[in-house]
């Protein structure tokens, strides 16, 4: 008897530290994904700041290209098919396309007039 009485502060000593901690499982706090932002320095005293969005599905360029009087225009341009690389597209406008395609540290932008007539800068983060 006297063995037993012994052995019980060690028996509910153990039996304490077999439980488990009470876990929580409620919602995990979300952090807003965050747009990826570049500045680029272009070719004729241009330059381009680019925010993608966090998907990549878009991005909002501040455009400041002098030799076609673009002055932080500011375009919203939409993902497209690209061989290699990033490229986007804004077609909105049916009298000029704007096409800024990166690639690693580079990236064009190429403005098609509707009388065809082309401008393309190349630019470097």
């Amino acid at each position: 008897m006297k063995k037993l009485l012994a052995v019980a502060p060690f028996a509910v000593l153990l039996a304490a530290c077999a439980t488990n901690a009470p876990t929580t499982t409620g919602p995990t706090p979300t952090t807003a994904a965050k747009p990826v932002v570049q500045s680029f320095t272009c070719e004729d005293n241009g330059m381009i700041t680019a925010a993608y969005t966090a998907n990549g599905q878009a991005v909002n360029a501040n455009v400041t290209l002098p030799k076609v009087g673009l002055k932080d225009a500011k375009i919203t341009m939409e993902q497209a098919v690209s061989g290699s690389g990033a490229r986007y597209v804004n077609n909105v406008n049916p009298k000029t396309t704007y096409d800024w395609h990166t690639k690693a540290d580079y990236g064009i932008m190429t403005i098609t007039s509707d009388n065809g007539q082309q401008y393309q800068v190349n630019c470097q983060l």
